[in-house]
């Protein structure tokens, strides 16, 4: 008799390589949504399999062959032959992961925010190394020269520089994530250099080994990416990836709905995550994908003042709802907001948030020019 977490591993193999009935997957969708760690797990599965050494490793094999080596292990049974084929193709799904397991040991999918939070104090810039080694980056106790493995990293409470990068540093991905409140600025080992604003986290090797350089991002980031015509730099996302050689651009990715690169200098070349969508980017255009329309790709001129503002603490507002405010007060103060007065959500307003100035001279200022008043306490602000 198989065992539940057996049943539910074999579910979440069979969604990822899409051989999953609908009954099932209905069933693994009410597993999720009523155990998160079990969500996690499977995204945590799903970036695996999304690997690209993983997926060039998966598309070598011959799942023929391994069948045929392997149908020895499964004994027939006319009364049970249903079941019996469903755990033999279990025994070759498992054998694949095994072998993502064991030839990529680098891949491992990252521990859960949850689990690394834990270990680490609230609203900290955290590196998680893909050994499992949690560093606080923003511990101003600690040396500001640190030494893992083959790798030599520059560490201050705003930036992390990897000053050495042996060429057989693994290339297994590092994850740097920054809380609401925070900003910071990662140099890579090939002097390419990333802000990354609030909410946002990047996963990144220790060492570009590679024919390309390749990190994963979400949240917003500007990059400064040093040319090297024999290796591109790749940019994933959640819907598109970028391909550049040496340019300078900002992805924001915080709403799912609309994420956009807007482009600095340079050229840059974005493709969807299914392959089938695609656009290039000349500087001062910006590229906003939406799946369901047209190719997925709408491309605009962009007001380089107002998108890149945040690397200074700025925010520019025209017209913008409340709610939308509210949501940019959330990730550069850290502070929850709460609408209490009817329909204050939709007031818009125009001005600049000043990271700097704070949060109460906006909210002050906001007062003078709107009928609205508020409340803020600890770190909670309530729209009276």
């Amino acid at each position: 008799m198989t065992s539940d977490k057996q049943h539910i591993d074999q579910l979440m193999l069979e969604k990822l390589t899409g051989s999953i009935s609908g009954e099932d997957d209905h069933a693994l969708q009410q597993l999720m949504a009523a155990d998160p760690a079990l969500k996690d797990a499977f995204s945590c599965l799903q970036q695996q399999f999304n690997e690209p050494a993983a997926k060039q490793y998966l598309d070598q094999l011959d799942e023929s062959q391994l069948w045929e080596e392997r149908k020895h292990l499964f004994k027939k049974n006319n009364a049970r032959n249903m079941r019996v084929l469903y755990w033999a193709a279990a025994g070759i799904l498992l054998l694949l992961v095994s072998a993502l397991y064991f030839l990529f040991p680098g891949e491992q999918p990252r521990q859960p925010v949850a689990a690394i939070k834990s270990a680490a104090p609230a609203n900290s810039v955290i590196l998680q190394m893909a050994n499992g080694q949690t560093i606080v980056l923003s511990d101003t106790t600690q040396s500001s020269l640190l030494n893992i493995g083959s790798a030599q990293m520059r560490v201050s409470s705003k930036s992390l520089q990897y000053e050495a990068a042996g060429t057989d540093a693994p290339t297994a991905m590092n994850l740097l994530q920054v809380p609401a409140g925070k900003d910071y600025k990662l140099t890579l080992p090939d002097s390419t250099e990333i802000w990354l604003n609030a909410m946002s986290e990047i996963r990144f090797p220790v060492s570009f080994n590679g024919r390309t350089r390749e990190v994963f991002v979400s949240g917003e980031a500007y990059f400064s990416v040093r040319k090297d015509i024999n290796r591109p730099f790749i940019v994933h996302t959640g819907q598109f990836s970028v391909n550049v050689l040496g340019t300078a651009f900002n992805i924001n990715t915080y709403s799912s709905n609309s994420p956009r690169l807007s482009l600095s200098s340079g050229k840059v070349s974005l493709k969807s995550k299914t392959g089938n969508q695609s656009v290039q980017l000349s500087p001062g255009y910006e590229a906003i994908y939406n799946p369901q329309q047209g190719n997925g790709f709408r491309v605009d001129e962009f007001n380089a003042r107002n998108t890149l503002a945040w690397m200074e603490g700025k925010y520019y507002f025209r017209n913008t709802s409340l709610k939308e405010i509210a949501v940019v007060i959330r990730r550069l103060f850290d502070v929850k907001v709460q609408f209490t007065a009817p329909g204050a959500e939709n007031i818009t307003v125009s001005g600049v948030l000043t990271k700097k100035e704070g949060l109460p001279e906006f909210m002050d200022n906001l007062s003078k020019t709107t009928d609205i008043k508020y409340q803020l306490t600890g770190s909670v602000l309530q729209i009276l």
